[in-house]
């Protein structure tokens, strides 16, 4: 029993060496000559800083108006139905995306596709000038027609 432990016990060690010398190798050969650029760091304070300096929106200003908007609201049940449904067609539509994604073939089907229909439409609707006010038209129209004025 004991010639059967031994020779695993003395294989340990060398299967170990050989891995750490695989990657003191790996380490000292791969990198020879690479130069690393120098690392930029920024701090939390300096990030918000420059979001808080590019923005035009005082955050205030936005939640006062939303405020006013929920008080002047009659019908608070309606729009917070309207809300969750269109929160839970973003959530469906961003599961449906991901499925459609993970098939291997369809996202490059889908692009081509959507570079087609694309091509279409620059085609028909914007390289001419008398398409470009026929879409400026039906545009309108779409326009009056949801808005309620006919």
């Amino acid at each position: 029993m004991a010639a059967i432990i031994a020779p695993s016990a003395v294989l340990a060690p060398r299967v170990v060496a050989s891995k750490a010398r695989a990657a003191r190798t790996l380490k000292a050969s791969s990198f020879k000559g690479a130069k690393v650029a120098p690392k930029t760091t920024f701090t939390r304070s300096k990030v918000s800083t420059m979001a808080v300096a590019d923005s035009k929106i005082n955050a205030d200003e936005v939640l006062k108006t939303i405020s006013d908007k929920w008080e002047d609201t009659e019908n608070k049940s309606t729009v917070i139905t309207y809300v969750a449904g269109a929160a839970a067609v973003v959530w469906l539509s961003g599961t449906v995306v991901g499925a459609i994604n993970s098939i291997p073939i369809l996202p490059k089907v889908m692009e081509l596709v959507g570079l087609g229909y694309s091509s279409w439409f620059v085609y028909r609707y914007v390289l001419y000038k008398d398409s470009r006010k026929e879409l400026l038209e039906q545009f309108d129209a779409l326009k009056d027609k949801v808005s309620g004025e006919f």
